[in-house]
């Protein structure tokens, strides 16, 4: 009579198929809920934004367009409701933009050290209707400020605008190393017609930078808002237009996963804000508004502007808190700490890919104790199986009895049968850590590895990790010692071959990473093996 256990069909083996098969389709529904504009039809052109003086000829740079480097000479462009504009041109070995008359607005970042993935320099901040980025308006008022712009040294500027009784002056001091200006905005002569001032971020929607892109993560826009009733809130810019509000915010941004346009507050009256996002101008916009208290005296504001990319460093040079807006998801305190061995590596190697390998072996050591446990239990559990094969023939008609006299048997030979899951346990922290701090940290972006692998922020082209990476885990599988009856072990032997249809959509960092650990996995198994024959035995008792 065939034994029950060897049915292929048994209970334990539809539930390993259930779960292997409910985490692959769960993994894909939540991502296209997450991200649902990556699975849709991607769109074939966007709107030139309204006055962006670049719309004729989208590959124009302001550079190009406007007056000399560092030029205080205006020059005449567009007429908005607010008068003529006039601009002065600011460059620098890392950024470069315009100031507009109105509002003492940017007409569109340029980060100069830095390439998209078709090759043209990165920009930020294009003008969304007639709201510019970093303009200062008066609240309740539609029309833009209109400022005489001085430029009083190569990286400070000082603008003044009247409106009634009012007087306005602005100033815009650049630090370019850290892609960072500091304003202080100064109003005067007020009364109780005053409401406060606003300023805003604006971009423009797509088209996203999307060749070969690994995953729909890592190809997000979104806007990022941290206010003190609503911290660490993130808004992906989805199919779904956006009408959301804030009070009390410390720091709003709108970008991609590389690169940000963000405003920190260091005022003593902390701004509301207020995000608009418009799929069908592809625009998308956050104003934030200060209320003025006190209609006495001055009303002061403080607030830096960071435009530029996500990096660690950077941003908490700036401030520690700034480091929020690189979204490397529920396990960033590991990530950052991730990448900050990453770059100590990559500063005795000289290579990204050379430097993950390092990292990898370095954590393989770290869990290395923990893996001869799991090793340990895993020879003990193979020992006594023919004692649990008994013992279930004796009492397959009592559940209970059964599962009471199995743990009994393991207190008696002091095994564990949770040992073997406890080296991967430890590894899922660090797995998901990588899996967002590949995707989104910029110190990887673009970076090349050697051979075919061009940038490790972006997929294998060629499958060669994925499928040698399911490889390596099925060698591995063939050569540990298993507990399962061989209906669960043909199931398990299915997971290299999930595993890969998996890795082939992530980043090659990560594949990177987990070829060389499922390398170090055999190489590992293989001395446990041997060392299994001799009276040293790794698993001796």
């Amino acid at each position: 009579m065939k034994n029950n256990n060897e049915n292929f069909l048994d209970s334990r083996t539809l539930l390993a198929i259930l779960l292997v098969g409910s985490v692959f389709v769960g993994w894909q529904f939540y991502m296209q809920k997450k991200y649902p504009d990556a699975y849709a039809k991607k769109p074939e052109a966007s709107t030139p934004v309204a006055n962006n003086p670049s719309a004729e000829n989208p590959n124009a740079k302001p550079s190009d367009q406007k007056v000399a480097v560092n030029s205080v000479a205006p020059e005449a462009s567009v007429q908005t409701a607010s008068g003529p504009e006039k601009t002065w041109h600011y460059q620098s070995e890392n950024l470069a933009f315009d100031i507009s008359s109105h509002g003492m607005g940017v007409r569109t970042f340029e980060i100069l050290k830095y390439k998209n993935r078709a090759g043209k320099t990165v920009d930020l901040g294009h003008p969304e209707d007639n709201i510019l980025p970093l303009e200062t308006r008066l609240l309740g008022h539609q029309d833009s400020l209109e400022f005489q712009v001085e430029q009083v040294n190569p990286n400070l500027f000082v603008g003044h605008a009247q409106s009634g009784n009012v007087k306005i002056t602005k100033t815009m001091e650049i630090n370019p190393d850290k892609y960072l200006i500091d304003f202080k905005v100064v109003a005067s002569g007020i009364d109780d017609q005053f409401i406060g001032l606003s300023t805003a971020l604006a971009e423009e929607v797509g088209p996203l930078d999307v060749k070969d892109s690994p995953h729909p993560q890592h190809q997000k826009q979104e806007f990022y808002v941290d206010a003190v009733e609503a911290q660490n809130d993130r808004y992906s810019f989805d199919k779904s237009d956006v009408e959301k509000s804030w009070s009390r915010v410390k720091m709003a941004s709108v970008g991609s996963q590389y690169f940000t346009q963000l405003v920190f507050d260091k005022s003593s009256v902390m701004p509301d804000a207020k995000a608009h996002l418009r799929h069908g101008t592809h625009a998308a916009d956050i104003l934030l508004q200060y209320t003025a208290l006190n209609k006495t005296g001055n009303f002061e504001l403080n607030y830096g502007a960071f435009v530029g990319p996500k990096s660690v460093s950077i941003l908490r040079d700036i401030d520690p808190q700034l480091v929020k807006v690189a979204d490397f998801g529920r396990f960033g305190f590991i990530g950052r700490y991730i990448l900050e061995i990453l770059k100590w590596f990559y500063g005795v190697v000289g290579n990204w890919g050379i430097a993950i390998i390092c990292l990898t072996l370095l954590v393989r050591l770290i869990v290395l104790p923990a893996n001869v446990y799991s090793y340990k239990s895993m020879r003990s559990m193979q020992a006594i199986q023919p004692e649990l094969k008994a013992l279930r023939e004796k009492y397959k008609d009592d559940q209970q009895k059964q599962q009471q006299e199995t743990m009994a048997l393991m207190k008696q030979h002091k095994v564990n049968p949770l040992g073997g899951c406890l080296p991967l346990l430890l590894q899922f922290p660090i797995f998901f850590a990588l899996y967002q701090m590949l995707g989104n940290s910029i110190e990887l972006y673009q970076a090349p590895f050697g051979l075919w692998i061009h940038d490790l922020s972006l997929r294998d082209p060629f499958y060669i990790l994925p499928v040698l990476m399911g490889l390596t885990m099925f060698v591995q599988q063939k050569i540990t010692p298993n507990t399962m009856d061989p209906a669960q072990a043909k199931i398990m032997l299915m997971m290299p071959l999930i595993f890969t249809f998996f890795m082939v959509q992530v980043p090659s960092g990560l594949t990177l990473y987990m070829v060389v650990g499922a390398v170090f996995s055999v190489v590992q198994q293989t001395y446990f093996m041997k060392q299994s024959k001799t009276p040293s035995s790794v698993v001796a008792t």
